[in-house]
């Protein structure tokens, strides 16, 4: 189970480019991964991370992909 678990927060992290160490955007994932792992759904973790990094970084656009199979929607 806790297998399962590990292997879908690391599939949703792929959508989340890793940055340069210590950039906002590795703050974003780091985060984002923390609220995941507590139960809060992918949409919800990045909302919180966004607006946490943003705290620092007020310009801060987060790079996030869409979600696989979705570029194939028309």
């Amino acid at each position: 189970m806790r297998y399962e678990r590990q292997q879908t927060i690391r599939k949703e992290l792929e959508r989340i480019p890793r940055g340069l160490k210590g950039s906002p955007q590795n703050q974003v994932r780091q985060i984002v991964t923390s609220q995941y792992q507590h139960g809060k759904s992918f949409d919800e973790s990045v909302e919180i991370a966004v607006t946490f990094v943003r705290q620092s970084y007020p310009n801060f656009t987060p790079k996030i992909l869409p979600p696989p199979g979705a570029s194939e929607r028309v």
